[in-house]
């Protein structure tokens, strides 16, 4: 599979994922008085979150690995991929909250802690099978 293509899955499971699960931990609950209005808080919560999920997927992607290259020559490779992972997700989540508070998302932490849980993981999971690219892979 090509790299394009792989990226483009990605971004496409994060638009899904990350949308849907916004969008359900902020459905209103039964005996809102206004539960047209709920419901549309909920939407565009659900619509806000996957779409900028998608996006910062992709964006996190590219700025691993260019955050990895970066310090490659100047720290040991365990110490780079936990800075890596560190520095993209506090520039990520500078982006994130901030936009759901603009937006008055009634869940914020709920709505944005499987994302931070999935992308921590991700994150590394990723920098893993970058790593292999930069650094000789360990003698047994």
């Amino acid at each position: 599979m090509s790299e394009q293509i792989k990226r483009a899955l990605i971004t496409l499971i994060a638009i899904l994922g990350y949308g849907c699960w916004a969008l359900y931990s902020n459905w209103p609950a039964a005996g809102i008085t206004d539960s047209a209005a709920a419901e549309m808080i909920a939407i565009r919560a659900g619509i806000i979150q996957g779409s900028y999920s998608g996006l910062l997927t992709l964006v996190n992607i590219i700025a691993l690995e260019a955050l990895f290259l970066r310090f490659n020559d100047k720290l040991p490779c365990q110490l780079n991929m936990i800075v890596t992972v560190c520095i993209a997700t506090i520039i990520q989540y500078s982006i994130i909250i901030p936009v759901h508070v603009l937006n008055q998302t009634p869940n914020i932490i709920i709505t944005l802690l499987p994302g931070f849980i999935i992308g921590t993981a991700f994150s590394s999971v990723y920098l893993l099978s970058v790593r292999y690219k930069h650094y000789p892979k360990p003698s047994a």
